[in-house]
Formats: C-alpha cells, structure tokens, sequence
C-alpha cells in the first residue's frame, strides 16, 4: 500500500508543479503588463519591473493556489485512470475510501505549501515588492494609501496619507472629539513620528474651537497622547487579503480595543485558515472524476473541465466571502461555507462509487 500511496501522491504533485509553472508564467506577465506604464518613472526599470514582478508572485499563486491543486489533480488522477491502473488498483481490493487517502497523502503536502506561501512568501514578496517600487520611483520608501487611513484611539480621529520606514508618517490630520462626539481640535501636519507612545507631529497647524472663538497656532512640534504600535500602522495600511494570520490576529486585537468594525479583517483570518482546508478537498474532489467521464478523456478536456470547475468554486467562494458581511453571516460560515458543501459532496459521491 505504501508503494501505491508514494506513486499517485507522487505523479499528483508532478502534475500540480507543471500545472503551476504555467499558471505562474501567466500570472507574471499579466503583473508585468500592468507594471509597464511605470517603467522610466524614477529609476523604475526593466529590472526593477522583473523583480517586482517575481517578488509578487507568490501572492499571487496562493489566491488560485486551490484550483491549480485540482487542476493538477485531475490531470495526474485522469492519466492513471486512462491507462487503466486506477482500475488495476481497484480490482486489487482497494477501496475507494483507502484511495482517498493516498489521494490524500499529495493533498495534504500542496495543503501545507499553501499554508507556508500565505503565511510566510507571500506577505514577505509583497512587503519587498512594494518597498523596491517605491524606491526606485520615488527615491523613499513609503505607503501611500488611496482616499487615506483612518484611525481612532478614545476621543481621537487621524487621518493619514502614507506611511515610511520606522513609524514615520507621510501627511496627516487629527481631530479630538469631546464625550459627545463635537469636534475640539483640528491638527494638520506633513510629517509625523510614532516616539514612545506619542503621536509627534513635526511643524503642524492647529485650530481649537472654543464656546465662543476660535484659536490657531504652528508650533515647531506638538506631541498627541495616542498610542499606535509602529506595526499596527504598517498592518493597518496593507490590504486584509496580503496579510499573515499572526498580522490580522493583532491588527483585529487593535481594532476591537478601540471598538472598530473588524469583519473584514476577521473575514481574511478565516479565509487564511480554510484555504489550505479547500486546497486538500479538491484534491480529493478529482478522484470520482476519474472514475466517471473522464476517464477516456484527453489532457486537453479534463483542463477545461477542471478549468471551468476551479473558476465556478472561485466565483462562488468570493461571491459568498463578499456578501457574507452583508447579509450578517458570520466570517467564520461565509469563510468556509462553500468548501464545507463541497467536501459534503465529495464525501457523498464516493460513498456512491465505493
């Protein structure tokens, strides 16, 4: 058994490794085409453009990181079944269930590298990526963020443009509420620092607002009682979906100190954790497959229809991930309803095969 497990575990990572170098092949020249339009910005090269672009490529592999897993699964599980030793197998007395789980064996190995590549590559190339393009086009490496941040501690608001290197800030405003939510002070600066567990802005505006006037002031420096961990911010400023579960855990810690809606962070936390889950069911969603019309099947069908497959569990997962907040279903079920039916039945239809 353990020869067998080796050998369809085997011949299903092979098939996924070419599977995904051509979905990687794709993916780099579509970031790259989108990179073009900056190349000569700065000191933003062709170079620069490939780094950028290899940098990001892990990112990008694990958000389809789940269907290049079926799609390598059915094509190494459709090969074996066309040349009848999935049949052999079975005629040996080897059931369906046993199968599973020598289909399992690979799904679990792609499961953990999916885990490694979201948790660890991806966050780490993206970081990277974006650092190199900052510099190169713009000579510093900072975070601007489109529309601004917002940020809220106690009684006080701030808006931020962007962000730099150690706990710097690119552009920024603060308001300070009363108990009942009037506004008191307005601040705004251009540069500001993260010291001790001070908000210190560098040559900023005021306007505070009295009962009955008004008074305006540019001191050299002025020091705001708000305490933002520098890795907050750089959390704060990084889109759910390119952060490690450790960094969403402590951002969610943030946000619900200050009594800040979190679901979308808690949406991404729980799609973190199910992915590897999704990426080991449909690898064992490819099995019955190959005991049903595929089995004499080219390589070219079972690609399209494991191709059409993967795209309608990615519609149907985002689709549910995207309107789960709004209907009020919990992040945690709109996270892992649609690999939870699935794995339903997968479970179903090999009971029925067996």
């Amino acid at each position: 058994m353990k020869l067998i497990d080796r050998y369809i575990s085997r011949t299903i990572l092979v098939a996924t490794a070419v599977v995904a170098l051509v979905v990687a092949a794709l993916v780099a020249l579509s970031v790259f085409i989108g990179e073009a339009d900056n190349i000569g910005d700065g000191n933003f090269g062709i170079l620069q453009a490939v780094i950028y672009t290899l940098l990001k490529m892990p990112s990008d592999i694990y958000l389809v990181m789940p269907v290049v897993a079926l799609l390598g699964a059915l094509l190494a599980l459709g090969a074996l079944a066309a040349g009848s030793e999935l049949i052999v197998v079975r005629a040996s007395g080897m059931s369906m269930r046993r199968l599973a789980v020598s289909v399992s064996i690979a799904g679990i190995v792609l499961a953990l590298l999916s885990l490694a590549v979201g948790e660890y590559g991806g966050p780490a190339g993206v970081r990277a990526a974006d650092a190199l393009r900052e510099q190169a086009r713009h000579g510093r490496i900072a975070d601007s963020i489109e529309d601004g941040l917002w940020l809220r501690q106690d009684n006080i608001v701030v808006r931020i443009d962007g962000t730099l290197p150690g706990g710097g800030i690119d552009g920024i405003d603060v308001f300070r509420m009363d108990s009942e939510g009037r506004l008191q002070q307005a601040l705004t600066a251009p540069h500001a620092t993260l010291r001790d567990g001070q908000l210190v802005l560098d040559t900023p505006k005021f306007t505070t607002i009295n009962e009955d006037s008004t008074e305006t002031g540019t001191p050299k420096t002025l020091a705001i009682p708000i305490d933002i961990d520098a890795d907050v911010l750089k959390l704060a400023v990084t889109e759910p979906s390119e952060l490690s579960s450790p960094g969403l855990w402590r951002y969610i810690d943030y946000l619900d100190r200050n009594d800040i809606n979190a679901e979308d962070y808690r949406l991404a936390l729980w799609r973190n954790i199910v992915n590897p889950i999704t990426v080991w069911v449909l690898v064992v969603f490819a099995l019955p497959f190959a005991f049903g019309s595929l089995r004499s099947a080219s390589a070219g069908q079972r690609l399209f229809v494991g191709g059409l497959i993967g795209l309608v569990f990615f519609l149907v997962n985002e689709i549910v991930a995207a309107t789960g907040p709004v209907y009020g279903v919990p992040p945690w079920l709109a996270a892992s309803l649609p690999t939870a039916l699935l794995a339903i039945g997968t479970f179903v239809w090999m009971r029925r095969l067996d």
